[in-house]
């Protein structure tokens, strides 16, 4: 990770947690005012007949939250997943460190989408492993050199920019390239390969052919500002939620019990 990205990630880190701690206190001060409220004999009537309400349909509301608890339960870890995800996808480096530790990348473009009519290579060898844009594709360690062979789809570097392509075309070491074997590389959407030829040393991983479909949207998203913010919220608003809510349940009872006893 370059330091750039680490100072990015700092930087938009220090802001979330200001904003995080702004809105706990304005939540915190609108939770001290209905509180005030209820304290103050202004919600006697509202609280009353929540209070019927609650005796007659005790059940019911029981069952209710119940399933609202589960279903955000559920909500919230799988937010937390696939947030946990994403940092795994995004700091796991380019390279994958052995044959055991696989790689998985997002896919940020369409050129491995479909097969193009003139790549008629594909058909001929029912080579049928394409994956779309925002899927999440499994890459490991690559093969020796001369295991590579044609049609293996590979991870790439060119101009700073990771492609990943099918192998096309090998040509073999020879008097300009005596050391090396050289790589035509081609997306199976695309008409022409790929301008470079590519040597072995630019390549950075080999794809195993395991695929998630359409996840890689919901990491990017979880990858950006807007989605780290969401899972702070989100944490905040599991924690601090049940608390001030406890709280405000508590003063009803209390203001309850008063009201009745008044009444009485």
């Amino acid at each position: 990770m370059l330091d750039y990205d680490i100072y990015v990630s700092a930087l938009c880190l220090i802001t979330y947690i200001m904003f995080v701690s702004i809105s706990v206190i304005c939540i915190g001060v609108i939770a001290k005012l209905s509180i005030r409220l209820i304290r103050s004999g202004a919600e006697d009537k509202k609280i009353l007949r929540e209070y019927k309400i609650n005796q007659k349909l005790e059940k019911v509301n029981d069952f209710t939250k119940n399933i609202i608890y589960l279903f955000s339960s559920v909500v919230f870890l799988g937010l937390m997943l696939v947030f946990v995800f994403s940092l795994i996808i995004q700091y796991n480096g380019d390279v994958p460190i052995n044959e055991y530790l696989p790689v998985y990348r997002v896919v940020q473009t369409g050129s491995m989408s479909k097969i193009h009519k003139n790549n008629t290579h594909l058909v001929e060898n029912n080579l049928n492993d394409q994956f779309q844009a925002f899927d999440i594709i499994e890459t490991k360690q690559l093969p020796d050199e001369m295991d590579l062979k044609l049609f293996d789809i590979v991870v790439y570097e060119y101009e700073g920019i990771l492609i990943v392509h099918r192998i096309v075309g090998i040509e073999e070491p020879n008097e300009k390239h005596p050391d090396s074997r050289l790589f035509m590389l081609q997306g199976d959407a695309n008409e022409y390969p790929d301008r470079m030829s590519v040597s072995y040393s630019q390549m950075k991983a080999i794809y195993t052919g395991e695929k998630i479909p359409f996840l890689g949207s919901f990491v990017m998203f979880m990858q950006s500002p807007i989605g780290w913010l969401c899972i702070l919220f989100a944490i905040v608003a599991i924690i601090v939620t049940p608390i001030l809510e406890a709280k405000i349940e508590k003063e009803k009872e209390r203001r309850l019990i008063y009201y009745m006893d008044v009444e009485l």
